[in-house]
């Protein structure tokens, strides 16, 4: 009876002591060790707080254009964002600069040193229309995704794109010759209509199809093992709405959605955009509790930022309700016709206060926090 009592005991803390270490496997089950670190990295900073992220962080500002080890966050607050978000749009055409004319090749640089800072990497793909050969927002078709998916007739020439896409992800290696991990957030704000692959361009089951086709793609004919991939919808009124496109858990490491403030009544609108984000955020975290996800913020902001307490007064009451991995803010546009094109402050801005603050909060991580 003692040695039943003594094996049953064993086996019971055997058991929990595997279970307190399990590690968290994306979907990629050949992920890197490099990418599986990361995915469990990202599980183990949801107990310390919300990481900040910015857009195009590292390439440029307002006002400004490569400069080297320069980031308007950083001039800012004295520390860079701890996730850098990317746009890949025009990866797919061959052409040696971005849709915002960031080169590729300085963006394989910038994701290099953030990862050598022990910083984070996100990126997303706004590409072309293949169909028309205009951009991603030229929407007015729908049957460009039907066209592209197996069975269509510009499915070859797609598969083309895709091989771009993979080169480009297989190239990004640390000192060692290790292939970075990246968070991929693909065929995003599908809900809305505002691309070739939007709710009203084609059906929930081409959308799936469009999806796991350019997962099993990369990662089963390309071998690209270094992606953590995210789901993305806009902002959504139910959870019904936010997974009718949803592709299978087996097809999705993180689930986030994209939320911005609009309107002219900047009272009205900050009001909406809490609305919004405490419902999606719910639905979010909700659903990445009970699917074993990560939940996160894809991309969020107020252009211009009018309200100068935005950061502490909007955003901070709402993410610290809920367990996410990071917000990313857009973009601070260099262009000189884009001077009011931006979403995080600059040096000299009345919202700088206001933002040091907010990255001030226990809870609310940059890139010296994460490491």
């Amino acid at each position: 009876m003692k040695n039943k009592v003594f094996i049953l005991s064993w086996l019971f803390l055997f058991f929990a002591c595997q279970s307190q270490n399990a590690t968290n496997m994306p979907i990629d089950k050949n992920a890197t060790g490099e990418t599986v670190s990361l995915y469990n990295r990202l599980f183990s900073l949801l107990d310390k707080g919300v990481m900040v992220a910015h857009q195009d962080a590292l390439a440029y500002g307002h006002s400004w254009y490569k400069e080297a080890g320069r980031s308007d966050v950083r001039d800012v607050t004295g520390d860079y964002p701890a996730v850098i978000g990317w746009e890949l749009g025009h990866i797919e055409i061959g052409a040696e600069y971005n849709l915002d004319s960031v080169y590729f090749s300085d963006m394989k640089r910038y994701i290099r040193e953030t990862y050598d800072r022990g910083g984070i990497t996100t990126a997303s793909w706004h590409g072309d229309n293949m169909v028309t050969g205009n951009t991603s927002w030229d929407c007015e078709q729908d049957y460009v995704v039907k066209s592209i998916i197996p069975g269509g007739e510009n499915h070859g020439k797609y598969l083309v794109w895709l091989d771009r896409l993979a080169d480009f992800f297989l190239d990004l290696k640390d000192a060692d010759g290790n292939l970075i991990p990246v968070v991929f957030r693909m065929y995003h704000e599908h809900t809305g209509a505002w691309f070739w692959w939007g709710s009203k361009q084609c059906t929930p089951d081409e959308y799936k199809q469009l999806w796991r086709m350019t997962v099993e793609h990369l990662r089963d004919k390309k071998n690209v093992h270094n992606l953590i991939y995210c789901y993305s919808p806009s902002q959504v009124t139910s959870k019904e709405e936010y997974l009718e496109r949803y592709p299978g858990d087996e097809y999705v490491d993180m689930v986030a959605y994209d939320c911005y403030v609009y309107g002219d009544d900047k009272t009205e609108a900050l009001k909406k955009y809490q609305e919004d984000m405490r419902l999606n955020l719910k639905i979010i975290t909700d659903y990445a509790s009970q699917s074993g996800k990560i939940a996160t913020i894809g991309e969020t902001g107020m252009e211009s930022i009018p309200v100068s307490t935005y950061f502490t007064q909007a955003v901070y009451p709402v993410i610290s309700e809920y367990r996410i991995s990071w917000i990313l803010f857009w973009r601070n546009a260099w262009e000189p016709d884009k001077p009011n094109h931006f979403y995080a402050p600059y040096e000299g801005h009345s919202s700088g206060d206001d933002f040091r603050e907010f990255v001030g909060k226990e809870n609310v991580l940059m890139n010296e926090e994460i490491n």
